[in-house]
């Protein structure tokens, strides 16, 4: 009997300094919170996308709570509200946020490119890029697997006739539909002004764009030529618009063969034909 009280109170005794040595650690261990900081994430969306540059909400609240960023506008996900609600909390007057959207800058649907193999694996644009550089004659166009869909968490991104389309007024701008998407052709456009875009990113030779898809660039340079504020230029053998020139005139619409070239309209514009 008296081991068994022995034993109890050498487990006992032990338990006691085991427990005062993880307070003492605990102590000595323990991350101090910063109140702060804490308000500002509880402002974010948790969307945790990268989208303002850091690693997730919880790095973007850090470098707004320490100061070390004063730009309180980089938190696409949020929208003005998110912005409005982090410059009453800080006292930092904001410029309005410039919205965006993803854009899919290829119209090479199952109507106007052809396949040029009949891909059979696993439905990802990921996985059919890897088998010979995909199933498409066009090597710069959509694949059509969804991938950006599936990853769009805004329901925003849907196929129509194999090729991807992002609705403006969805879109968050988490990009990332363009962290997945393995021919690079989604891009984060600004919603601030009407303006052309080439919704084309081959980078062959005319003649070869020309016949692997209907609406491809072909660099024929027509626009270039169109252009009354000299914004269009060809590199890589496709044409390129100057965002911040462009005056959405459709000049280059109009002489376009292959009508690749279409506009992006301000968010309110888009908003009000919803």
């Amino acid at each position: 009997m008296s081991e068994i009280l022995f034993a109890s109170l050498i487990i006992g005794i032990a338990g006691i300094i085991l427990g005062i040595i993880l307070a003492v650690f605990s102590k000595i261990m323990s991350v101090e919170i910063d109140e702060k900081e804490e308000k500002i994430r509880e402002m974010l969306p948790g969307a945790n996308c990268g989208a303002c540059g850091y690693t997730g909400c919880d790095g973007f609240a850090q470098a707004l709570a320490s100061g070390k960023e004063k730009d309180i506008t980089l938190c696409k996900p949020g929208g003005q509200q998110t912005v409005d609600q982090i410059s009453a909390y800080l006292g930092i007057k904001a410029d309005k946020m410039i919205k965006t959207t993803a854009v899919v800058k290829c119209r090479g649907n199952c109507l106007n490119m052809q396949k040029r193999a009949d891909y059979t694996g696993t439905q990802s644009c990921q996985m059919a890029n890897l088998v010979a550089g995909g199933d498409t004659q066009c090597g710069y166009g959509c694949l059509g697997y969804g991938d950006c869909v599936s990853i769009c968490k805004y329901d925003a991104i849907q196929l129509i006739d194999g090729v991807a389309f992002i609705d403006a007024t969805k879109c968050t701008s988490c990009m990332e539909c363009i962290k997945t998407c393995p021919r690079n052709l989604i891009e984060l456009m600004p919603l601030g002004k009407a303006y052309s875009i080439v919704f084309c990113q081959n980078e062959d030779r005319g003649p070869v764009a020309n016949k692997v898809c209907q609406v491809s660039c072909i660099a024929c340079r027509r626009c270039v030529k169109a252009c009354p504020e000299n914004c269009i230029i060809i590199e890589n053998n496709r044409a390129v618009i100057d965002y911040e020139k462009c005056t959405n005139c459709g000049a280059c619409h109009q002489v376009c063969p292959h009508q690749c070239i279409l506009s992006i309209y301000p968010a309110e514009e888009l908003l009000a034909k919803v």
